[in-house]
């Protein structure tokens, strides 16, 4: 009874995942969370669903401000979002988005990647249980046909008594992953299929569940086997006795998965970047402790995100490479110029998230900014203000995701807002637009408004209170009021507006003296002209 206790034991992780942050993960740790007997009630079902037509919604504005992933297809733009995927077919003039039609329902967009016809998502959604929040992997999307319809199949996961992995002449024991409760998958490679390159392979991370193929389009899944912490390598003709339990090995929980072509495959885990030049058989593990000295290294070995550049004959890998157990470790992005074999790394100090480039320009999207350098130069720089001169609206976050190159203009995905600029050769010096999420103001209406994020939290972000005017041109007033109706901010007074389309203006939660309020519930009050005055509501919360 003992030895089926452990077998079965559920492999429990992190609890202060932020599932808004979607595919960037916060954590690498196992967390204390020990119930095993979870019961399912996610938002979706998590069972099978077949060919399903995929019916968008059509909005003027993005249907978030949380971008994590762009992808180009054809003319299409395809966006992973914090309210799920979105694209546009008409050169970003509108949005059409999925949240809430099937087989997306409310669920949170893990991971998403686009190759030829295939799509596939990954999804999840937040669980509280115990007083806890669990994240729940709720299963793979898959389409064949650029996004028209498709196929949803459950989480990965292992039957009770799948305890045992063969590898070569080796049989090693291998702990189950039973439920869908901190079991996501934040990462999706496509490839092409060994000896059957007609079809597809399918390769996703996760947490709890490491790495796994799938040759059917989703259907089934196989494991699949990566060193343990203790060895640098594996390969067919090895003899091991190693587990294949992340419980015990950092290696064992996958974060990032790029291919780099149909048989090379980069896998980014806890305990470094693994890589595969045989079709994911043999495994060679690169990290802090085993990759050299100084900056010729791997930075960190918490491997979040993978990116490829290529310019002229060269091919640079990327990782976004973050500090794990070793103190010595840092915040940084690897890079390796001899397809794998060595490393180094640049931009350190700042948490990342992803990397992008355009020949010979790489761009960093990390938690302490935007940054951009010339390769080999390495002149990292960040703009000082993203402003849209047109909307005269700012980009308030520090932290970006993703970014794109889509006919020769340079598309950028953070935490506040779709951006957009171009590379002119020197750093951030073409104008910024910024592409910011509106909700639904009644045609012709100047009786309604409403603010956005709300409640919001003045550390983190700004509010910003939307309205229309139904002029041409007019005169705006806008005051924050407390509770008591006292005055406490002016946002703009007697301010010239032109245009009879949606328009806003950002509260950073301060007073008229430059003191963030406190916590309550505040008002606001639109005059336009001497037209009667729309009010509206917004609760700050530190």
């Amino acid at each position: 009874m003992m030895i089926y206790k452990k077998i079965l034991l559920l492999i429990i992780l992190s609890a202060s995942v932020n599932l808004f942050a979607q595919s960037i993960p916060e954590s690498f740790k196992l967390g204390t969370y020990k119930k095993t007997d979870i019961n399912n009630t996610g938002k979706n079902k998590i069972g099978k669903i077949t060919d399903v037509a995929a019916v968008p919604k059509n909005s003027k504005c993005p249907i978030s401000n949380f971008i994590t992933d762009i992808y180009k297809s054809g003319d299409t733009i395809w966006f992973g979002t914090g309210s799920g995927i979105m694209r546009t077919t008409d050169n970003f003039n509108s949005f059409d988005y999925y949240l809430g039609s099937d087989p997306f329902g409310a669920d949170d967009i893990f991971g998403f990647n686009i190759k030829n016809n295939m799509f596939v998502v990954t999804t999840a959604i937040s669980q509280e249980i115990n007083g806890e929040s669990v994240s729940v992997g709720t299963g793979v999307k898959v389409s064949t046909d650029y996004g028209k319809t498709w196929n949803s199949h459950p989480q990965p996961m292992d039957g009770r008594y799948d305890t045992t992995i063969t590898y070569g002449a080796n049989t090693l024991h291998s702990l189950p992953v039973v439920v869908p409760q901190q079991n996501v998958s934040y990462d999706i490679a496509i490839t092409r299929t060994k000896g059957d390159t007609l079809n597809y392979t399918i390769w996703v991370t996760g947490f709890s569940s490491g790495l796994r193929k799938s040759t059917d389009y989703g259907s089934t899944w196989q494991r699949v086997l990566l060193p343990p912490d203790n060895l640098d390598s594996i390969y067919l003709g090895g003899v091991y006795n190693f587990a294949l339990n992340p419980n015990i090995n950092l290696n064992h929980r996958l974060f990032s998965v790029q291919a780099i072509n149909d048989s090379t495959l980069l896998a980014g885990s806890a305990n470094g970047i693994n890589v595969s030049r045989d079709w994911g058989v043999s495994w060679r593990k690169y990290n802090y402790q085993n990759s050299g000295n100084g900056t010729h290294r791997v930075s960190g070995n918490f491997v979040v995100k993978f990116h490829v550049q290529k310019y002229g004959s060269r091919e640079i890998w990327w990782a976004s490479t973050r500090r794990a157990e070793d103190n010595n470790e840092q915040n940084a992005l690897s890079y390796s110029t001899n397809h794998g074999y060595s490393w180094e790394y640049t931009l350190a100090g700042y948490s990342p998230n992803g990397i992008g480039s355009r020949d010979s320009v790489v761009y960093g999207f990390t938690d302490g900014g935007l940054w951009r350098a010339n390769f080999g130069i390495f002149d990292w720089s960040k703009p000082s203000l993203i402003a849209d001169p047109v909307s005269k609206d700012l980009c308030r976050s520090n932290s970006f995701y993703s970014g794109s190159y889509i006919n020769d203009t340079l598309y950028i995905g953070g935490a506040d807002g779709l951006l957009r600029t171009r590379e002119t050769g020197s750093p951030w010096n073409a104008p910024w637009k910024i592409y910011r999420a509106c909700g639904d103001i009644i045609s012709g209406s100047t009786s309604t408004s409403y603010a956005a994020p709300n409640p919001f939290s003045p550390n983190m972000e700004v509010t910003r209170i939307f309205y229309k005017t139904g002029k041409p041109s007019s005169k705006v007033t806008i005051k924050i009021f407390d509770f008591a109706m006292n005055p406490v901010r002016t946002l703009i007074q007697n301010a010239a507006r032109t245009g009879a389309d949606v328009q806003f203006s950002i509260w950073d939660g301060k007073n008229n003296d430059g003191y963030v309020a406190a916590n309550a519930v505040y008002f606001y009050r639109i005059e336009v002209d001497d037209d009667t005055p729309v009010w509206g509501k917004i609760i700050l919360m530190q």
